[in-house]
């Protein structure tokens, strides 16, 4: 199990990844992954082309992960960092079951969010991106260790695979950070050579994976029913 704000998932948990240019779109895409079988949805606010009436999402009948990724991390927000946390706090205060923040935010936001987070009983998934390499996995545990530092109650590390030695890294760290911080750890690289550690870290103790609805939010994303698919045929999803 994994406790995500006010929400026990029992794990591996599949999550699909909504984002879309207006709020119908979104709405339409929470819908789709909840039929699909995803066990909760990562709201993508930074494909938004306006945000106005975006809380309406929050009403979804299935655990949400709150995200509003910037530019420099894989996302397509490009306004200042007060503007990007914002909606995340309104979340926060609407009582939304967990957000999704980047290590690399401003610690005075950072840490205003977390605390924020704390007295609502809100999870925090705190994030890291590489789009360009896989580090080793001391690396990639010292990472872990900041994120948990910041008070994070998961930790989420992705890499990207150039070859099937950077997958097979990103696994290795995995095994490791699991007997090196006491949050639980979501792990997976991107690109076609990462492809497969989205099914295999499941099987190796990431609590989530994330999985497309529509549109895929990063490179050789598996879709929702595939990836359901795949875990059982490891005996790792119901």
């Amino acid at each position: 199990m994994i406790k995500l704000g006010r929400h026990q998932l029992e794990t591996p948990a599949i999550c699909g990844a909504v984002i879309g240019e207006s709020v119908g779109a979104m709405r339409v895409g929470v819908a789709k992954a909840k039929k699909q079988g995803a066990d909760l949805v990562e709201l993508r606010l930074d494909g938004l082309r306006e945000l106005t009436g975006w809380e309406e999402l929050l009403r979804a009948e299935i655990p949400l992960i709150l995200t509003n990724r910037p530019k420099r991390e894989g996302g397509r927000f490009e306004g200042g960092e007060e503007e990007r946390v914002k909606p995340l706090l309104e979340g926060i205060s609407r009582g939304v079951g967990c957000v999704d923040i980047e290590l690399s935010t401003e610690k005075r936001l950072l840490d205003r969010l977390v605390r924020e987070a704390k007295k609502q009983d809100v999870g925090v998934l705190m994030s890291h991106h590489d789009f360009v390499t896989t580090p080793q996995p001391d690396a990639l545990i010292k990472i872990t260790r900041r994120m948990v530092e910041a008070g994070c109650d998961v930790a989420k590390v992705v890499t990207f695979a150039e070859t099937p030695e950077d997958a097979v890294r990103i696994l290795d760290f995995l095994v490791q950070v699991q007997g090196e911080v006491r949050a639980p750890v979501v792990a997976f690289a991107m690109g076609e050579a990462g492809r497969l550690s989205r099914i295999a870290a499941p099987i190796l103790g990431s609590p989530i994976t994330y999985a497309a609805v529509s549109e895929a939010t990063a490179p050789w994303q598996f879709d929702v029913v595939t990836t359901k698919q795949l875990l059982r045929e490891f005996g790792v999803a119901r």
